[in-house]
């Protein structure tokens, strides 16, 4: 619902204004900004201008209005008439928003409206806080970092503690998004000043956030560094082969998450004493696979893509999967991000669709994820979501494919969410290279219960939000410190002076 404001609110507005959907492409702090292209610079225009009219019409502020449902839509239109693919519907594909929707909040909460269980398998933030006890501290205090000024007007500093911190990380995803479920996830780090976070603050996050909610609205993955030898002295627990029992028995961890592009000459300074590995390496991750089923954990995620930053960029490649799948059976092997990179590795995804389809086209313990990557299609247009979905849909079907956001980098991830809600594959896409349509019986997979049979979690559980549990209470002392509208902001480097500005501290001077 839309309030209506005075002259003087909306002119204090206007410089403030996020979009809904970022127009550019935002790191996640492990590879380099890609620049803005000519076309999200025109969608970046024309939402700005649509959003003029539109709100005028309706007396709002623009602020006001692209916080709403149809400032959503008006953002996925942009991006829709930029591309030439109209509204979406009709056949045309792309994302099925009506001109009315852009005009009216009640069509565009009728657009967006159907309702699935969402589990996103990666989600992160920074080790920037202390953890908030329940039981001693006021919500408003938990929630003192998501201060108007930091957050809810749009006053962010780039990599302000406030702004990845792990209350921001609550708001953002379990309280301004649909998400059901999130898992927190990690980047590798050798030593406890390149860290930035380890498991044991996951799984404080995860505690915390399933204290607010009375139910389980988080789970958390291991981090893992096979490479580093388990007698080497990394100043960190948890994160060698020796500590997967570590990892499940006090953690209580649903998966370990790898990389193997950690390590070799090529990756960010710390890694480059130990060397680069693959998943089909005897030596590293067989062993791993070993202990970890000794220890009953059976999925192993593994970064692929986005090679291009901290990691060496050889070891991104997706060619050692197959093997690894074929030899360990028992092992639940997910390609997280789906290989997707940039030039001059944007063949790894493509790599990926190849391996799947023509050396395992029948394994049944292979998954891709859509973290980093989904949001990135949706930024290139629907001709390039298309193929994206399209191409992993045929290859790896509907039951292997698990959702993903690398929030809160990016922001909220309900962007990322109504994007597919509403997308539609053209029909000449399904007839020229035999794309199935993307029916909600396909998002309803994707969006959760893929995810929910492999880590474990029952979609069908009752989940407390508003107004039994704290979490629901935290929404309401959120809306009386101002800060319960959407943020409309994104957290991660857009530049590449933002991005080594960020990675500093780990790389040489």
């Amino acid at each position: 619902m839309l309030i209506k404001t005075s002259q003087k609110s909306q002119e204090e507005d206007e410089d403030q204004s996020g979009l809904p959907v970022p127009t550019q492409i935002v790191s996640n702090g492990e590879f380099w900004p890609i620049p803005q292209t000519p076309k999200q610079k025109l969608i970046e225009g024309l939402v700005r201008q649509m959003a003029d009219e539109r709100a005028k019409k309706l007396g709002v502020s623009r602020r006001q209005f692209l916080q709403s449902s149809a400032g959503m839509a008006t953002a996925l239109s942009a991006i829709n008439i930029v591309h030439g693919c109209g509204t979406g519907g009709g056949g045309a594909g792309g994302f099925a928003v009506e001109p009315c929707s852009t005009e009216d909040p009640t069509a565009a909460n009728e657009a967006f409206s159907s309702e699935f269980f969402i589990l996103d398998s990666q989600t992160h933030h920074v080790e920037t806080d202390g953890v908030p006890n329940v039981g001693t501290l006021t919500l408003e205090q938990i929630f003192s970092g998501c201060n108007p000024e930091s957050v809810g007007r749009g006053d962010c500093t780039p990599f302000a503690p406030g702004n990845l911190s792990r209350t921001n990380y609550i708001k953002e995803i379990l309280i301004d998004s649909e998400t059901t479920v999130a898992m927190m996830s990690g980047v590798p780090a050798p030593t406890t000043d390149t860290q930035a976070i380890s498991n044991d603050s996951m799984a404080a996050t995860r505690c915390l956030a399933n204290e607010l909610g009375a139910s389980e609205r988080c789970i958390m993955q291991g981090m893992l560094t096979p490479n580093i030898p388990n007698g080497a002295e990394t100043g960190l627990l948890g994160t060698l082969i020796k500590d997967i029992p570590r990892l499940v028995e006090e953690l209580g961890i649903r998966a370990l998450k790898t990389y193997t592009g950690a390590g070799g000459p090529n990756s960010f300074l710390p890694f480059r004493a130990y060397p680069g590995w693959w998943l089909d390496e005897e030596e590293t991750a067989y062993k791993m696979y070993e202990e970890a089923l000794k220890n009953g954990v059976n999925v192993v995620n593994n970064h692929k893509g986005f090679a291009q930053g901290i990691f060496d960029p050889e070891f991104c490649s997706p060619r050692d999967v197959p093997k690894a799948v074929r030899d360990w059976p028992e092992i639940n092997f997910v390609v997280f991000h789906s290989a997707v990179d940039g030039p001059p590795y944007e063949h790894y995804f493509d790599e990926l669709i190849e391996l799947r389809t023509n050396e395992i086209p029948d394994a049944d313990n292979v998954y891709t994820e859509l973290g980093g990557a989904w949001s990135r299609a949706v930024l290139q247009g629907p001709e390039a979501s298309a193929h994206f979905l399209g191409k992993l849909l045929n290859a790896f079907g509907a039951d292997r494919i698990l959702w993903g956001t690398d929030a809160i980098w990016s922001g909220s991830p309900q962007w990322q969410i109504n994007a597919l809600k509403v997308f539609q594959m053209p029909e000449s896409f399904m007839e020229e290279f035999g794309y199935p349509a993307v029916t909600d019986e396909i998002k309803a997979k994707i969006f959760g219960l893929n995810a929910a049979e492999l880590y474990g979690v029952d979609p069908e559980a009752v989940r407390y939000t508003i107004p039994e549990s704290a979490l629901g209470k935290a929404a309401a002392a959120c809306e009386e410190l101002g800060i319960h509208e959407p943020s409309l902001r994104t957290y991660g480097p857009k530049t590449r002076r933002d991005f080594l500005r960020m990675v500093a501290p780990a790389t040489p001077t």
